[in-house]
């Protein structure tokens, strides 16, 4: 016996023209989501480098109101503050000398906790990447040195335009503080202004920084009893 010849049923299938359609829409699909993904990459990397470009920033403000917060009264040690005093080995004036309690005290070295701080403004080496100055912490822990020593120089800001410290004495602000003022502000405001980068259009933001001062200078008082 022949055996029935069996006959392949078949479903309804894709025409060409509908797999054609079905390519271009995955590609689009495609296409959308590769654009949002390489989009996150570049906010993602522009933000770490704004992050990265506020640290220097960050650690010069914290330096900068550690010292100011513990400016110590002219004493034994201490000096007077001023805005009006030109530092050793610095090709620019200095924007403020201070004695200040923060020096840190270990077994390698033999000074106490109390350091000269001069910030000035400096002109980099390299002046061809660079349109500000260069923020310079300069520190002095011998301050019983018989001959004039050249304090240890620490860069902390680059590229910046202006440096003012402004002076509260408790009832008007100034914008300076002389070494014949035998005493110490109640406050110190400092305000930092950067220059624009040749190679990079981003602007920095000015910053601004107010310190109160808790030190008090104490004098000799007589008192009485009945």
């Amino acid at each position: 016996m022949n055996p029935r010849p069996r006959h392949c049923q078949t479903g309804p299938a894709f025409t060409l023209i509908e797999l054609l359609i079905a390519v271009a829409i995955f590609a689009i699909v495609l296409v959308a989501i590769n654009t949002v993904f390489y989009g996150a990459l570049h906010l993602r990397a522009k933000t770490t480098q704004a992050l990265e470009d506020l640290l220097p920033t960050e650690r010069a403000l914290a330096i900068l109101k550690r010292d100011l917060a513990g400016i110590v009264p002219p004493g034994v040690l201490a000096g007077v503050m001023s805005s009006d005093t030109t530092g050793v080995g610095m090709t620019q004036p200095v924007a403020l000398e201070i004695f200040t309690a923060t020096g840190v005290i270990d077994e390698d070295t033999p000074w106490g906790d109390i350091q000269k701080i001069d910030y000035s403004l400096q002109f980099p080496t390299n002046k061809a990447n660079s349109t500000g100055r260069d923020l310079v912490r300069s520190v002095t822990r011998n301050l019983l040195a018989t001959t004039a020593e050249t304090p240890d120089q620490q860069l902390l800001i680059r590229d910046v335009q202006t440096l003012k410290f402004s002076y509260y004495d408790g009832t008007n602000w100034n914008d300076s503080w002389s070494a014949t003022v035998s005493n110490i502000p109640a406050a110190i405001r400092v305000s930092i202004d950067f220059a624009a980068n040749k190679t990079d259009a981003r602007i920095n933001i000015p910053v601004q920084m107010l310190v109160p001062i808790v030190s008090h200078t104490v004098t000799n008082q007589t008192q009485t009893t009945n």
